[in-house]
């Protein structure tokens, strides 16, 4: 324990997952009642923080305990709450000026505020307690701030020249969630994008081979791809439509793919959410016959944390973990008889319809034979400085009209399967907290609507999965993969029940693995490409390599994945094989032996700015000159600029390292016939294979011989820092722009990580979330002392074990606050 003037938590080391301290072993026990046995009078409300400044709220009514928790977040996050409510409100401009126009309007357009507040107008009253006691709770420490603000206004708020305001409503509590997990991972389609891709190939290939190349490079399944329910069988879906669309104009898709970038931190549009990965081992797969349920939940890397750590103990409340933006809810925890956890979601719950335009007034489309006027919303934007701005909202019957395209006589609406059910899918996972049994979780599952993937573990040894969210009944006609034609020819029949949702149950494998794959046979997206090539593969392969690993072998999951290189567990072998009868001193002989006693592991243990094996070097030059020699000259160059990244963290670091779009397509090739995906057009071009792989790896060697000189053991790369940013994911300042924290070298893991340990003495729970708990920084300037105390924690793959129970969180208290309402 580290000695000082502040107690600090013990923590597990790397590989010491169990007995790392006495919390650890002694768990809660499964028949232990529920915590809200602390005595607290009515109208009064308990905080107690421990060492790293988690705050566990104690309170005996609803908005009493979301009170709390209110007044936590407030004294931990204000400005990062305060500009996560202006960037899903579309506020920003108001207080920053501008420079955020853009970022304002962008979220005007994705929600309709009338529906968010007639949901919340018909919550029960325990519900809206939820959301009123937690606002009242952050209004009540920004008006302690606004009293003293000598020492506790942040600093952040005097460098940007405003104040907070204590006038946060429940509405607004509720528009954190819809913002900044809704609309961020279900807010998604491919359809424009992929019509565009359809258009360039026919242009390039002529009507039938563009189609056929269309098919092979966007596919609708591939039976091969990993899925989290196992497979039992091959599955294949495909695609019949021939409908006719009209093109999409190259100016509309790039500013869809500004829009996306924005949103989802990402500016592929086709690039599905790609952040999370979770592992469970159940109780027959491990060595101790205790379940181990891992999640890493990733969301970028921000300052202050995404997640924030938090307990909750009265009202029907007993809660411990991690969870995005303070929302109103343990996203990642336990109760001391189950836990969850989570990661972004694959499931097909949008469509885009393409608007037929008529051509005499751009603001009326063609539905079921007649003409009809869009809906117009007007939004008003303060800007600092400078005269309002408005922006129009159109809809259609469709939804919300994301783009005009004037040029080809269209415009695209988004209609999505959760519109109207945003308070019902995170009053779902609110109340799944109360849960106690699978049964009980599985119900609360079945309320949300949009599309995230939920796993399940209890101390009984059961472990699940389901895969929430509405899911359309779509007309036969209807290919996926593209907008749906907005004349009423192609509406959607209903909503499936909530029985044909993926879900497994304890199976047999033993374990659940997930990196945001696809997430069953048959469920298939239009963005998804759901391939063989997955990088949930460097987690299968090994739970698989052995019939039962300990506690520690799988925490120690999390490292090797971090720094696994996603790519070569699928060229090395053929890259072996095509230079095994080489002389040994051929230049690509030399290069597949370099690859093959690689350990392919992109990392750099000592910490010398330069990744460790020269391997890192070879296969990160090589991949882009294979690309280039097999697939430019069959895509047009537009198209094959988004299949030429090899899939490696560039400096801007926005999103995780998985396997490039062009290694799926590469891959298949290399397969041939035994690919999922029939390969109809030859992106060898009759060449053989193996040559093809020689010359390229004799390029490589060559140029980096070059570059590096012959001796292989010089050839090392600079590592790419793992960045903690300052701005959320939506554009908005959250930080200084001096608060830009880095570790040594990029982590392909999760924003947090969470490890509990299930079996019938109780559950343990551990977390590390950098940078730390507080982003407060005081108007001098000194930090928080939990600022960024998780920092080396998380670098060094450790975690803290969380109090769960009232005698561990009392062990561990270091301040007590009360509070009355």
């Amino acid at each position: 324990m580290q000695q000082g003037s502040r107690l600090i938590p013990r923590t597990c080391a790397a590989l010491a997952l169990v007995a790392c301290t006495t919390l650890a072993s002694t768990g809660r026990a499964a028949s232990d009642p529920a915590s809200d046995r602390v005595a607290v009078p009515a109208g009064k409300i308990t905080i107690k923080r421990d060492g790293y400044g988690i705050p566990h709220v104690y309170a005996n009514d609803v908005r009493g305990l979301f009170h709390g928790f209110g007044y936590a977040v407030a004294e931990d996050r204000l400005f990062q709450m305060e500009m996560a409510r202006r960037a899903v409100l579309g506020t920003v401009a108001e207080v920053m000026g501008p420079a955020y126009i853009a970022l304002d309007k962008g979220s005007r357009s994705g929600f309709t505020p009338a529906s968010i507040h007639a949901q919340m107008a018909a919550l029960s009253a325990d519900d809206k307690a939820i959301f009123d006691g937690y606002a009242a709770g952050f209004n009540a420490r920004v008006t302690e701030v606004l009293q003293a603000q000598a020492t506790l206004l942040p600093r952040q708020f005097i460098d940007a020249g405003f104040k907070p305001k204590a006038d946060w409503t429940g509405y607004d509590v509720a528009m954190i969630w819809i913002g900044t997990m809704a609309n961020r991972y279900s807010n998604v389609s491919s359809e424009v994008a992929n019509l565009r891709l359809l258009d360039q190939l026919r242009k390039a290939r002529g009507d039938v081979a563009g189609r056929q190349l269309f098919d092979q490079i966007r596919w609708v399944e591939d039976p091969l791809a990993p899925t989290t329910v196992p497979r039992t069988a091959a599955t294949l879906k495909t695609a019949s439509s021939t409908v006719d669309l009209a093109p999409v104009s190259p100016e509309l898709l790039a500013a869809r793919n500004d829009i996306d970038a924005a949103r989802r931190g990402v500016a592929e549009p086709w690039t599905r959410p790609i952040a999370s990965n979770l592992w469970i081992a159940g109780p027959d797969k491990t060595t101790d016959g205790s379940t181990v349920f891992i999640n890493g939940p990733q969301f970028n890397w921000f300052n202050p944390s995404y997640v924030f750590g938090i307990g909750l103990h009265g009202a029907g409340f007993d809660v411990t973990g991690n969870t995005p933006f303070a929302y109103p809810v343990v996203l990642f925890g336990t109760n001391g008889k189950i836990s969850w956890g989570a990661t972004a979601g694959p499931l097909d719950v949008n469509d885009m319809y393409q608007e037929k335009l008529s051509p005499a007034n751009q603001h009326e489309y063609l539905f079921n034979g007649t003409t009809r006027p869009m809906t117009r919303r007007t939004e008003v934007i303060h800007v600092k400085d400078q005269p309002d701005q408005s922006v129009d909202v159109y809809a259609t019957a469709h939804g919300i009209v994301t783009n005009f395209d004037l040029p080809n006589g269209a415009a695209y609406t988004m209609k999505r399967s959760w519109d109207g059910y945003e308070l019902e899918s995170l009053l779902g996972w609110i109340h799944s907290m109360q849960a106690t049994n699978w049964d009980q979780w599985l119900a609360q599952a079945s309320r949300v609507a949009i599309t995230i993937n939920w796993y399940y573990s209890d101390t009984k040894g059961n472990i699940g999965y389901v895969s929430p969210g509405r899911l359309p009944i779509r007309p036969a006609a209807q290919d996926i993969r593209l907008p749906a034609v907005g004349d009423g020819s192609m509406e959607w029949l209903g909503i499936r029940p909530f029985s044909d949702n993926p879900k497994t149950f304890n199976p047999a494998q033993g374990y659940i693995a997930n990196w945001n794959n696809q997430s069953a046979p048959g469920a298939v997206s239009d963005g998804g490409n759901y391939s063989v090539v997955d990088r949930v593969r460097e987690f299968t392969a090994r739970l698989e390599a052995k019939p039962r690993l300990t506690p520690d072998e799988l925490w120690a999951l999390n490292r090797i994945t971090a720094y696994a290189d996603t790519n070569a567990r699928y060229m090395v072998p053929f890259v072996v094989e095509a230079t095994r009868d080489l002389p040994a001193n051929d230049p690509a002989r030399r290069a597949a032996q370099l690859l093959a006693n690689w350990n392919m592991l992109n990392d750099d243990p000592a910490e010398r700015g330069v990744y460790d094996s020269p391997a890192t070097t070879l296969m990160m030059h090589w991949l882009p000159i294979l690309y280039k020699k097999v697939l430019s000259d069959d895509l047009p160059p537009e198209v094959f600029a988004a299949y030429a990244d090899n899939g490696y963290a560039g400096s801007t670091q926005v999103a995780s390292i998985r396997p490039g779009n062009g290694m799926k397509l590469i891959y298949n090739a290399l397969l041939g016939s035994r690919s999922g995906v029939p390969q109809t057009y030859d992106f060898f071009n009759g060449e053989d294979k193996n040559a093809v792989l020689r010359a390229t790896l004799a390029q490589a060697m060559a140029e980096l011989e070059t570059r590096y000189g012959r001796d292989t053991a010089t050839w090392r790369t600079p590592v790419v820092k793992h960045l903690f940013l300052t701005s959320n994911f939506i554009g908005a300042p959250q930080a200084g722009a001096d608060e830009l924290l880095t570790l040594p070298s990029f982590m392909n893991r999760g924003s947090q990580n969470d490890k509990m340990v299930l079996s019938a003495r109780g559950i343990t729970l551990c977390t590390a979330a950098p940078p730390g708990q507080s982003g407060f920084i005081a108007p001098d300037g000194r930090k928080s002392v939990h600022y960024a105390d998780q920092m080396t924690l998380f670098k060094d793959f450790g975690c803290k074990v969380e109090a769960v129970t009232p005698a561990e969180v009392d062990s561990h208290t270091e301040s007590t606050k009360q509070l009355s309402y």
